[in-house]
């Protein structure tokens, strides 16, 4: 595989926060066959609880690569296209990457549109979208989608020049304010046909400063795109480790058969 060395080193230059990535390739049918049925002889029959941890249990993993991956944006709840400054980001990795993990194909939030579904009485708006992101990838035949979000929060105090907002010329010149902003990005790597989860990952930036009071919400808004494309430069770079990881799981699977 190629070297993703240039990103790791841009990324690490930036002071990210720490970050949190988890993978599965676990065998639903051998989850269940350690499932234990007594206690339901116990209580006088089965619950419906108890169906549906089989049900949602009984699911395998399919790691074949090369393979079509989906990349997909969700924002205020909706699938979006890449921003030029994250497309960026994600080129860069999967350039790094090569060509042995198959193709990259961004999610057409167009094309998702078109196959789209409302989501259903009692459904709960995360499970519509995660949803409709799989009915828009199984549309353009992908294999396996990774859909990202990325959230900000922002905290703004006054600080010890704050005294200068009293005057006109103090709001326009002096940096009275405080602004912090935490951006967390997280994705899910889902089997498009199947829904099985492989990978979950989390990653943490920030961006902290002063700012004059008469720029505060502007300068603001700087400091969250700056942290928001901090995020998602540490989430990619966690995605390159996350792939490296499972086609090593992948090679394991196929030599047991």
């Amino acid at each position: 595989m190629k070297s993703i060395r240039h990103l790791i080193a841009a990324t690490a230059l930036i002071g990210l926060g720490a970050c949190s990535t988890t993978l599965q390739t676990s065998s639903g049918a051998d989850y269940l066959s350690r499932y234990d049925a007594s206690h339901e002889i116990a209580n006088g029959a089965p619950t419906d609880v108890d169906d549906d941890v089989r049900r949602i249990a009984a699911i395998e993993p399919n790691l074949i690569f090369p393979a079509r991956i989906g990349l997909a944006r969700i924002e205020n709840g909706s699938l979006t296209a890449l921003p030029a400054d994250e497309a960026r980001i994600w080129q860069d990795l999967l350039e790094g990457m090569g060509d042995e993990y198959g193709e990259f194909v961004p999610v057409s939030p167009l094309i998702a549109s078109m196959v789209s579904e409302p989501a259903a009485p009692g459904m709960n708006r995360a499970a519509a979208v995660i949803a409709n992101v799989r009915r828009g990838a199984a549309r353009q035949h992908l294999d396996y989608v990774v859909t990202y979000e990325v959230g900000t929060s922002r905290r703004e105090k006054s600080n010890a020049l704050a005294l200068a907002d009293l005057t006109i010329i103090g709001m326009f010149v002096l940096p009275s304010r405080s602004v912090e902003v935490e951006a967390t990005a997280s994705a899910l790597m889902l089997d498009v046909r199947t829904g099985y989860p492989y990978a979950t990952l989390t990653t943490h930036a920030d961006k902290s400063g002063v700012s004059r009071a008469i720029s505060q919400r502007s300068t603001s808004l700087g400091y969250a795109d700056t942290a928001k494309a901090r995020a998602v430069a540490k989430l990619a770079q966690e995605f390159g480790g996350a792939m490296e990881g499972l086609e090593d799981r992948a090679a394991a699977m196929a030599a047991a058969g």
